[in-house]
């Protein structure tokens, strides 16, 4: 893995940045509803690209250690119900 900046892409083009606002409702009284925020370049995970992909039922976050190899570190499902808005930042460099 390269010192460089992560590779961020949304579904396989690579972009600028990819946020996704979502909503969680944890278990508490009175019920409440938490907005949450992914955005690929704050992201902490040492990785080398970051992958985005609405597949069905779920927005598909892929963190890869190398992508050429398929070496995939983990992979997070937010579910497409709960996403508020997705921004892709698309303006490559």
């Amino acid at each position: 893995m390269s010192t460089e900046q992560k590779i961020i892409k949304f579904h396989g083009a690579e972009v600028n940045n990819v946020i996704i606002l979502y909503s969680i409702r944890p278990y508490s009284k009175p019920v409440t509803v938490v907005i949450e925020e992914f955005d690929a370049l704050k992201d902490p995970e040492r990785c080398e690209t970051i992958n985005i992909q609405v597949v069905a039922d779920f927005v598909t976050i892929t963190f890869y250690k190398q992508e050429s190899s398929n070496s995939i570190i983990r992979r997070e499902l937010i579910p497409t119900q709960t996403v508020e808005h997705i921004w892709v930042n698309d303006l490559i460099k």
